[in-house]
């Protein structure tokens, strides 16, 4: 954390509360006071911008509502300064009982990938669309928070097939069309791709020695969509830049090349 204080990268800190199904009232408590714990911890951390309290929970179950109503009011009591949120995944937004609660709308979706595999034509219709129900319902700015393919290092195809390098890299760029045309409505107010790097998952049908989603491996070797995505950050910041030609000086020339894969 001192390491992003030092270097000007934000954090949306958040709590385990990962994959809540159930909403008793002692995981009500535990919840409270793991956030209290939380907020202690690192409040005093200038790169915190934005507490979440919870990542992709059972969102549309009833109980729901006065649960997470409770633990939002709880936290806006330990730090009003703050925005609030939770990451939405396998939510629907005309029955979701949560994101009323919170500042920001944060969603996770794996559109190209866990829904319609393969097919790439259709991720940025899907994303456009769900985005701007969302941003309607609940008329609040909305990051996506996790987008993103499990990827092979060194597979390489063509045409491009999924695990593939070639297959991540397209799938990012459909995410971005969107990203891009709801950006320009005023709709979308950030980015985030899933994920840094490689990491170990137990051992699933689903997972090839883990979760491959990550643009490096876990020694933190590049694949070819961390070029990608430096080059997607870098032309974000010289389009939102009063002085654009400075930053782009900043940044090293090969990275406005075009990138091959193969």
């Amino acid at each position: 954390m001192e390491y992003a204080d030092q270097h000007g990268v934000v954090v949306i800190d958040e709590s385990p509360a990962v994959g809540l199904h159930e909403f008793p009232n002692e995981t009500l408590k535990h919840h409270q006071r793991v956030m209290e714990e939380l907020v202690d911890r690192d409040y005093l951390h200038p790169s915190v911008v934005m507490w979440s309290v919870a990542n992709e929970p059972k969102s549309t179950d009833r109980q729901a509502e006065y649960y997470f109503r409770t633990v939002f009011d709880h936290v806006r009591k330990l730090d009003p300064s703050r925005p609030v949120t939770f990451v939405i995944g396998g939510s629907n937004a005309s029955l979701d009982r949560a994101a009323q609660f919170a500042d920001i709308i944060c969603l996770n979706h794996y559109y190209g990938w866990y829904t319609d595999t393969g097919v790439l034509n259709l991720v940025s219709p899907q994303l456009m669309y769900d985005v701007k129900t969302w941003r309607d319902r609940f008329q609040k700015p909305v990051i996506m928070t996790e987008y993103g393919a499990d990827t092979i290092a060194g597979l390489h195809t063509s045409p491009s097939f999924v695990f593939s390098e070639e297959y991540q890299v397209e799938l990012m760029a459909e995410y971005f069309t969107a990203f891009d045309q709801l950006r320009a409505a005023g709709i979308l107010a950030g980015e985030m791709v899933w994920n840094f790097a490689d990491f170990m998952t137990d051992q699933q049908v689903n997972r090839v020695w883990g979760n491959r989603k990550g643009i490096f491996t876990r020694e933190r070797q590049p694949k070819a969509g961390a070029h990608v995505v430096r080059q997607r950050y870098h032309s974000l910041a010289s389009r939102d830049s009063h002085n654009s030609s400075e930053l782009r000086n900043l940044a090293p020339e090969h990275l406005y090349q075009v990138i091959s894969v193969v």
